[in-house]
């Protein structure tokens, strides 16, 4: 059985659409999707379509190199964009013990990622 595409372009562009289509009907404020979310979690929802596409053979993820392109380029700069958002500020107010476990907590991954490789 053929599927509808094997390019990424393609399949990243479906992705995009089904992401897109789940966050605003979340957000739109209709009393329907404003049920429907209340029972049916959103992430799930996202994960549930496109699974869903590649179980009916629609599209075929088997192929595609959309994890590189995803761990290379999107992945950092959503670290980079997550960052940018934090509040100093409120993170210096949490007090000294809070930061000494998060400065701790950091220490021991960054440490002990290469000791467990």
């Amino acid at each position: 059985m053929t599927t509808l595409s094997d390019n990424d372009a393609i399949l990243f562009g479906i992705l995009v659409a089904i992401l897109g289509a789940i966050f605003f009907t979340a957000h739109c404020g209709h009393r329907f999707w404003r049920k429907f979310y209340r029972i049916v979690p959103i992430v799930l929802m996202c994960y549930l379509l496109p699974s869903l596409l590649n179980t009916f053979n629609i599209v075929s993820f088997e192929n595609a190199n959309l994890w590189p392109m995803a761990k290379d380029y999107f992945l950092p700069a959503s670290l980079a964009l997550m960052t940018l958002s934090i509040d100093l500020k409120a993170v210096m107010g949490l007090g000294n013990q809070a930061l000494i476990t998060f400065f701790t907590a950091t220490v021991g991954i960054v440490l002990g990622g290469p000791v467990a490789v």
